[in-house]
């Protein structure tokens, strides 16, 4: 057939089910014939742009409108070929010019919105997008642009609210319910943003972020496993996400599972050999299975990434020279505790049965009537605050200190601390001295092996009759032991001959459960101990 007799819906008809090659050929068979054929100038401009050759959709969309100014979907499609080329004010000037010939355009409305959206001007998007939305009520591309220009603009609620109306009109539309799902979630309404996630998942179960949002929101609530699944599922669509093997790897140790944990980080090195903290944490992770010769390969590799940390290369000269590692690296608990901060409570209290911080309460309060005392208390490794919580009420000043600065942002959030503290525990004890009535160690000394500098620093910040409370975990074989969690544990006798020691009294000693892991019973010691006479 002679392309040239083909008619205009002939053409069309081509366009419309994707040949695109006979459908161009077509086109400019009619304006060979007649040159100022203004519908196939229009249709081969936007041809050109479905193709992505903007340069010579803008040549034919100029021409039919200089042909046919009054045509105002001609204009709106030129504005679009400037607004993909980035000529936003030439774009600009086009939808204004149809605005002001007809106020009642929503598309050009719309696409005015979306101009201002790129120019990063979110309030002015905002009203355009909205006055597209009150000529047309059911102007889903409106609704959805709307509720990414109130994201950005940090009108959360109204985001919401805009994307709950888009699914009400299109239920079926995955992108406005992934967005809202991303809000929820960046609200803390987890459990709502897992449900919409949930949804999408199932229209689209391989899309990465839907996996790993759902994956962090279960993070955030402390349901490791679930998590867990969610970025393994992540990570089978994306096999070299480094932060994913890394959260893997985090949740691993969390869990007691060295191996998988190790497997993780080896994973990510070997995607990119330089990851400071995947060598400083795989580090730890083969001292916890006492693997020394790997634990310091991997040390050195992280003194090499970053040459000026004291921390690691402290640890790298004790285990050349073959000694027990005596505390954890603090480069490594701030690195675990910040990956740990936003999902610390959830996880400890509700996935672990961790009971210590009322433990403490208890212990101390039956001893000595804490609804009746203002004392000026210090907090070591106070974390989220969760033994900050129970002794406000009897607090004077409430003092916490902590290495991970992450974990003590979600303290600060709770508004109970009167100073918090971004140190090392026995740096900042170092220069205290008769400054406190009670030091809490809540969970803390399961990061220090030998114990005998912390305690003797806790006796000299202690005033005369000042308390000092605290948990370890319990090892039956040596003084003290590097377990698979990572942590310290220690025997009755070593933490009595320190005490003994450090000049401390005994008041009060249990046996406590501290936390599960693996569905078994982490079993710990508590102690009070009294400097002197309690006033």
């Amino acid at each position: 057939m002679n392309k040239k007799s083909l008619t205009l819906a002939e053409v069309q008809e081509l366009h419309k089910t994707g040949h695109l090659e006979e459908a161009k050929n077509g086109y400019l068979g009619l304006l060979s014939i007649d040159p100022n054929n203004v519908d196939a100038m229009h249709y081969l401009g936007i041809l050109y742009a479905e193709e992505g050759y903007y340069e010579e959709a803008q040549q034919y969309l100029r021409k039919a409108v200089d042909l046919s100014p009054q045509d105002l979907s001609l204009q709106l499609h030129l504005a679009n070929i400037y607004k993909a080329r980035a000529m936003y004010d030439e774009a600009i000037t086009i939808l204004q010019y149809i605005i002001n010939a007809n106020p009642h355009f929503a598309p050009a409305l719309n696409n005015l919105g979306t101009i201002c959206y790129l120019k990063e001007q979110w309030l002015e998007a905002i009203k355009y997008f909205q006055a597209a939305i009150d000529v047309r009520p059911d102007y889903v591309d409106a609704y959805y642009n709307l509720g990414l220009a109130l994201n950005k603009a940090s009108h959360f609620s109204e985001a919401i609210n805009a994307y709950q109306a888009l699914l009400e009109l299109a239920s079926q539309h995955s992108g406005a319910r992934f967005q809202l799902a991303c809000l929820l979630m960046q609200q803390n309404k987890l459990q709502a943003a897992i449900d919409q996630f949930y949804i999408v998942e199932q229209e689209h179960p391989y899309h990465f972020e839907t996996q790993s949002n759902l994956a962090t929101s279960f993070l955030k609530l402390g349901w490791l496993n679930n998590a867990k699944t969610h970025y393994m599922k992540a990570l089978n669509i994306m096999p070299d996400d480094i932060q994913i093997l890394f959260n893997l790897g985090v949740i691993s140790m969390q869990q007691g599972k060295t191996a998988d944990a190790i497997e993780f980080y080896t994973r990510a090195l070997a995607i990119d050999p330089n990851i400071y903290e995947a060598h400083n944490n795989l580090g730890v992770s083969f001292l916890s299975i006492k693997n020394r010769e790997q634990a310091l390969r991997h040390f050195r590799e992280a003194l090499r990434i970053q040459p000026e940390n004291e921390a690691v290369r402290h640890i790298v000269n004790v285990l050349m020279h073959d000694k027990t590692l005596s505390s954890s690296p603090p480069e490594y608990i701030r690195s675990l505790f910040n990956s740990y901060a936003d999902h610390y409570d959830a996880h400890i209290i509700h996935s672990l049965n961790y009971d210590v911080p009322r433990q403490i309460y208890e212990m101390v309060n039956k001893n000595h009537d804490v609804s009746h005392v203002k004392w000026d208390i210090l907090d070591l490794g106070c974390g989220t605050g969760l033994c900050g919580e129970l002794f406000k009420p009897a607090s004077h000043t409430l003092t916490g200190v902590d290495l991970s600065d992450k974990m003590l942002a979600v303290a600060a959030q709770k508004n109970i601390y009167d100073t918090l503290v971004q140190f090392d525990i026995l740096a900042f004890l170092k220069d205290k001295r008769n400054a406190y009535d009670l030091i809490l160690a809540g969970d803390v000394l399961v990061y220090f092996g030998d114990l005998k500098a912390v305690f003797d620093e806790a006796y000299q910040a202690l005033r005369s009759g000042g308390l000092f409370v605290f948990n370890a975990e319990i090892d039956t074989k040596n003084n003290y032991d590097m377990t698979e969690s990572g942590r310290f544990a220690h025997s009755a006798a070593y933490l009595d001959k320190i005490i003994m020691h450090a000049h401390f009294e005994t008041l009060a000693y249990q046996e406590i459960h501290i936390r599960s892991q693996n569905q078994a019973s982490v079993r710990g010691h508590l102690y009070l101990l009294k400097k002197g006479s309690i006033q």
